[in-house]
């Protein structure tokens, strides 16, 4: 009994530790062995005395363990580590077949030449084309003819040689190999040379944490040992090949050339351009069913398709075409509801909401006008019957006339204002893809059929209150007009004032009306009490304009004239710049003077003279006509005869006159975009149906409404844009 349990003890003390060594086995990592590979030995020549390096991995470290032959004659091999292996050649040796025995393993490396020409280093080993390398060795020298050298087998312009040492130039697409001397009919080959050079970036643009990968040749696969700098900045290498390199722009990254700096040589890329992450602008449909084609517009994103990624709802969807401005996709349906994302080039910008449902709005035409403007609105999901269809403008409901499954006809609501344009059909919303805008034009009062204003009206301004005042030369007379449309008068103490030839008319913030009379040399000042007096006389006054001071900038009604100002006091002095102004001037909140000259542009450009500054005679325009939005001289107007005014912060609006438009300027880039372009002739209604028979001058009242003095119709014209 006691034997047994002896037994038994022994066996599970056996079983146990057998266990514990299976334990340590599978506990225990196996580094994988790298084969021992030879790639190539330097120099191939040389005398005795010559260090040889064998270049390779898996090398073993032993010495015991290598010998190394050269016509069958032994060698030292002195060194080893596991990339490296040097010998030292023999005394006595000739050349013959190089071998390298390690272990029972035996290695033919190939010829080496006992000669006084060697190759023994290269500084450095690597670089783009044009960098110079500096070749150390023996026997450069010639009295017979100069030494050449090849790198990968072609040539490279020798710089300067002498016995010891040769500067070399690299040649272009040198690729990777050995570095050859040739002197005297004599070759030797060095160590191999890696050529290194950036072929493409892409992107070519975009901002911080962009990833942009690097194509080329020569790169080191270890991410540690390619620097990337984006114009000087620094960036982190996330992924390294030989051919190929990916990398993340860095914080404060700028606009200039990427450059990789491998083993202290800099290989030159070209230029990273840094722009803002895109805008989107308009979604259209914002809600529709799979297969509906989507729109989206905006600003920055790029015209390589692939740049461009869309979500919706965090589903990406393919992109099917793209430009700066605008890409379109298909709706795939199943995405559920959810932000329209863009990401350009790893920059991301989100968008409205987007319904993966039946019911969509796709279009809306026009997207602005009046009460009683017809609409069409184009979609899907709309109700074939007219009655099931519910449109809103602003919560404001509307009764469609016509109606089939992705079209919908209808009249804009009495009491229309700015704001969203909804359907609703069998409980589905959906939403147009941008608001409709309560817009377009209006007569408040007179017209081409109506005697309210003789012909040849000149200027135009509105007080406090929203009045607008009309200079009436015809009649002699300044007519005001309420803004319900109701026409006077202008008078004092019960009479009507009657001037020779009223021409410009200004109002000050007290409501003080100063009318130039071009008849009579003189402005005339007429306060809200009724007090009629001179201004200021002894020149022809023509438009006018104020600046925040209460100075007065008045155009003098002949060639070449110029402009004239006057002072609070009535002193007037006459302003260096504008030679023949004939549209009506600004001054904006800093003082600047914007006017258009008839002499220097033709009335097509608008100059500035600075506050505290010189003239410009072109501060956006230019003296040839046309039409065209753009950046300061790349803009055209054609005549910017309805002058100038003030239009929110740091905006003018110019009346173009002969392309019937509204031009807005931006003061800070000098960028002029249209506002609203309309066809000659008189009609009122939304901007697609408004015409205009002229634009003589303007005035922009509190509200924003724009009134245009439309001298060819004999009217008064409101035009709304907000």
């Amino acid at each position: 009994m006691n034997i047994q349990h002896k037994w038994n003890f022994s066996i599970g003390i056996m079983l146990c530790f057998l266990l514990f060594i299976g334990a340590c086995k599978k506990d225990k990592v196996e580094v994988p062995l790298v084969p021992f590979k030879v790639d190539s030995f330097y120099p191939n020549s040389g005398n005795a005395g010559t260090l040889v390096s064998i270049v390779g991995e898996g090398f073993g470290t032993e010495l015991s363990k290598y010998s190394a032959t050269i016509s069958g004659k032994a060698i030292e091999v002195i060194s080893a580590t596991e990339n490296t292996i040097v010998l030292r050649m023999p005394e006595g040796g000739v050349t013959g077949a190089l071998s390298l025995n390690y272990d029972s393993r035996n290695f033919d490396l190939g010829q080496y030449i006992y000669q006084d020409l060697s190759v023994k280093t290269v500084f450095p080993a690597n670089g783009p084309a044009g960098s110079q390398i500096r070749i150390s060795g023996a026997g450069f020298s010639s009295t017979t003819g100069p030494a050449t050298v090849f790198i990968n087998g072609k040539p490279a312009l020798v710089v300067s040689v002498s016995d010891e040492i040769i500067v070399a130039e690299v040649p272009v697409d040198a690729g990777f190999g050995p570095i050859i001397v040739k002197v005297d009919g004599k070759e030797a080959k060095g160590q191999n040379f890696t050529y290194q050079a950036i072929s493409s970036i892409k992107p070519l643009s975009g901002g911080k944490n962009t990833k942009v990968t690097i194509n080329g040749i020569g790169f080191e696969e270890l991410t540690e040992g390619n620097l990337i700098d984006f114009n000087g900045t620094s960036a982190t290498v996330l992924e390294a090949t030989k051919e190929k390199l990916v990398v993340l722009a860095p914080d404060g990254v700028k606009t200039g050339p990427l450059s990789v700096n491998i083993n202290g040589q800099k290989i030159a890329g070209p230029i990273f351009t840094v722009v803002a992450p895109p805008s989107i602008q308009i979604v259209t449909p914002l809600s529709g069913p799979k297969g509906a084609e989507m729109t989206i517009s905006g600003a920055l994103f790029s015209e390589v398709l692939d740049e461009n990624k869309v979500f919706i709802n965090g589903v990406e969807i393919p992109v099917q075409s793209a430009s700066g401005t605008q890409i379109k996709l298909l709706v795939p349906g199943g995405t559920g509801t959810g932000v329209v994302k863009v990401v350009v080039n790893d920059q991301a910008t989100d968008g409205p909401q987007f319904k993966d449902q039946t019911l969509g709005i796709l279009s809306v035409s026009p997207d602005n006008g009046l009460a009683g403007t017809t609409v069409t609105i184009k979609g899907s999901g709309f109700s074939a019957n007219p009655i099931n269809n519910k449109v809103y403008f602003n919560g404001l409901l509307a009764t469609v006339k016509t109606a089939t499954e992705n079209t919908l006809v209808l009249d804009a609501p009495a009491g229309l204002s700015t704001g969203d344009l909804k359907v609703v059909v069998a409980g589905q919303e959906a939403l147009a893809p941008q608001e409709f805008r309560r817009a377009g034009m209006l007569t408040l009062a007179g017209g081409p059929n109506d005697d309210t204003f003789g012909g040849f009206m000149a200027g135009i301004a509105v007080d406090n209150s929203g009045n607008i005042y009309v200079a009436d030369r015809m009649n002699h007379l300044v007519k005001k007009i309420t803004p319900a449309g109701v026409v006077s008068v202008l008078q004092t103490n019960g009479a009507d004032i009657v001037f020779d030839t009223p021409y410009g008319i200004v109002i000050d913030k007290q409501n003080n009306i100063y009318v130039s009379d071009i008849g009579r040399n003189h402005i005339r000042k007429i306060t809200p009490s009724g007090q009629n007096t001179i201004y200021v006389s002894g020149f022809a006054p023509g438009l006018m304009a104020f600046d925040n001071a209460g100075n007065l900038y008045v155009n003098i009604v002949a060639a070449y004239a110029g402009m004239n100002k006057v002072n609070t006091a009535g002193g007037y002095t006459k302003i260096s710049g504008p030679f023949w102004p004939m549209a009506k001037a600004v001054v904006d909140a800093d003082g600047n003077l914007y006017y258009v000259d008839s002499s220097s542009s033709s009335n097509n450009a608008i100059g500035r003279i600075a506050a505290g500054a010189g003239n410009e005679n072109y501060f956006t325009g230019s003296s040839d006509p046309g039409f065209q939005d753009g950046v300061g001289l790349a803009a055209r107007f054609n005549s910017i005869s309805g002058g100038l005014a003030l239009y929110g912060p740091g905006k003018l609006i110019a009346g173009d006159k002969y392309n019937y438009a509204l031009r807005e300027v931006d003061i800070a880039s000098r960028k002029v975009s249209t506002l609203v372009k309309l066809a000659p002739g008189f009609a009122d209604g939304a901007f697609s149906q408004a015409k205009i028979g002229s634009m003589d001058d303007m005035a922009v009242d509190k509200d924003g409404n724009i009134y245009i003095l439309d001298a060819a119709n004999k009217a008064i014209r409101k035009v709304f844009l907000k």
